[in-house]
């Protein structure tokens, strides 16, 4: 551990010299994504109904609350100059959680997926170390998706898209010519449902190449 300490310290002191003009005029970025978002209930409860063990079907009151999405996240960006690229980002996550329905106490297990398709401009604050930190404001569109697992719930769509941002800043640090690493990535995410805003948190971190 106290060789790799030693080893970045030493990245961090000699690369400002070798890397003080190095950037491509394409980045490809791929990582790891966590998000903090909401579970989707008041959509599901206000068009779905529980199935009772005869078969018959009555309301819920699904609680709304956060839940921890976990996937991976990729973008493509295009370096219009040394300072301002041009984002295409892309990002999947997945949650295992448990409805509660209010008005029984009952308890309902589904899989949720996010995915997210996202443009827009990123300002990167290059300078002569090899520290990279950025910020950017990309905009598009998120799809939201519930698949329930035992049959004891039916809605006539679980799924839904709607107009999506991600308002973010993050840090690269150089590895090398064609590698940076991507220490951390936090995006506010809030999603434009036909019935509320949902507001959202993306951590991202990574590895990105430049050809």
């Amino acid at each position: 551990m106290r060789k790799l300490i030693l080893l970045f310290a030493i990245l961090l002191v000699c690369a400002p010299a070798g890397f003080a003009q190095d950037h491509s005029d394409w980045e490809f970025f791929i990582g790891y994504a966590h998000e903090r978002a909401n579970n989707g209930a008041d959509r599901l409860d206000r068009r779905g109904q529980a199935v009772n063990p005869n078969g018959s079907t009555r309301r819920v009151d699904f609680v709304s609350e956060r839940v921890p999405y976990n996937g991976v996240s990729g973008e493509v960006v295009a370096n219009v100059t040394s300072h301002v690229g041009l984002v295409t980002n892309f990002a999947a996550t997945f949650a295992n959680t448990d409805f509660l329905d209010s008005l029984t106490g009952q308890r309902f297990h589904a899989r949720l997926s996010r995915y997210t398709l996202l443009f827009g401009p990123r300002y990167n604050w290059r300078n002569s170390s090899p520290l990279i930190p950025y910020a950017h404001a990309l905009f598009g569109l998120a799809r939201y998706q519930a698949k329930f697992r035992n049959n004891d719930f039916t809605c006539p769509d679980t799924s839904q898209t709607a107009f999506a941002m991600a308002l973010g800043a993050g840090l690269d640090i150089r590895a090398s010519k064609h590698i940076d690493i991507r220490a951390g990535q936090v995006d506010y995410l809030p999603v434009f449902f036909s019935q509320k805003r949902e507001d959202g948190l993306r951590f991202t971190a990574g590895v990105k190449i430049k050809p």
